[in-house]
């Protein structure tokens, strides 16, 4: 029998009283910690295919697979919102997180445009524009890290994306970040958020570029390399090379040990749920960070994993 997708399947009070607990329990969390971004649910029941954030004063919802149509799934959709704006009377976006979608970056028109504080920090977030916002908040707690160990380093972060590791770096009173993205658009951006917290601009270079050739040519020796590859990536933009994390994560890191210096460290993380580091036989020293990571509203759900490498 094929599946039935004349009606969403879901048990209302079940997933009110799941959203309405964890917001007010994480509500008084992030208050405490001046968090203005956290996860509140995340597919925790079946029969809601949705994960949830608070972004400052909107609540952002993610759709994700469903064997629903349209129709009903637009019917589950309404009925989320009228439920969040119980909770709280506030903005409820819509976005679809797609298994097809997750590999390219989603257009829209509309401008939703706010500055959050992270850790004492500013960041500009796009609610509407692309499929992610700019600031992806599961890794808060490894950000961290980098701003409590990068006092006095030169730092390089990889795949600086909107630059959030690149800006806590700075904060930390890091003497020099270098951040690298093929991205121009996510690199004007990176500038916006060191502005936003003010850094003196002597103080890091931001480059667009592919990271595996830039790490071929370059000779410069960090204290402290950030490298969060994405799963997949095939750019069209000139000079990119397709990787895969799986494939081209060994390329990757031997690349970074050439521009270490003699005692520096590789701080590497990735999503890919399948991503095995043993079969990448690396001869370094390899310790996994992942447990000490996770931040409160991710836990049990948190797909990152981290470890540190040094030569």
């Amino acid at each position: 029998m094929g599946m039935d997708t004349t009606q969403p399947k879901f048990k209302n009070d079940e997933v009110k009283n799941r959203i309405s607990k964890r917001y007010k329990h994480l509500s008084k969390w992030a208050k405490g910690q001046k968090i203005d971004y956290f996860r509140v649910f995340d597919r925790d029941l079946p029969g809601a295919p949705v994960i949830i954030d608070v972004v400052k004063d909107n609540w952002l919802v993610w759709v994700c697979d469903s064997p629903w149509d349209h129709h009903n799934e637009s019917i589950f959709v309404e009925w989320l919102k009228v439920l969040l704006n119980n909770i709280v009377n506030q903005p409820v976006i819509v976005k679809k997180r797609k298994k097809d979608a997750l590999i390219k970056q989603v257009f829209h028109q509309k401008e939703t445009t706010i500055i959050i504080q992270e850790g004492g920090l500013n960041f500009e977030l796009n609610l509407t524009r692309y499929l992610d916002t700019g600031l992806f908040i599961d890794h808060r707690n490894t950000r961290q890290y980098v701003r409590e160990h990068a006092r006095g380093k030169r730092i390089l972060n990889l795949y600086a994306y909107t630059g959030s590791f690149s800006c806590y770096a700075l904060s930390g009173a890091a003497n020099f970040v270098t951040s690298v993205d093929l991205n121009p658009q996510y690199n004007q951006w990176h500038e916006r958020n060191c502005q936003l917290n003010h850094f003196n601009p002597k103080c890091y270079e931001i480059i667009t570029s592919d990271v595996m050739n830039f790490l071929r040519k370059k000779h410069s020796k960090y204290d402290l390399i950030i490298c969060d590859p994405p799963s997949f990536s095939h750019s069209k933009r000139k000079g990119a090379q397709r990787f895969q994390v799986q494939d081209n994560a060994k390329e990757l890191i031997d690349l970074c040990i050439k521009n270490l210096k003699k005692n520096g460290r590789i701080l590497f993380s990735n999503n890919y749920r399948k991503f095995n580091m043993i079969d990448l036989n690396l001869e370094f020293k390899i310790k996994e960070l992942t447990n000490g990571f996770c931040a409160k509203d991710f836990e049990g759900k948190w797909a990152s994993r981290c470890w540190m490498i040094s030569p």
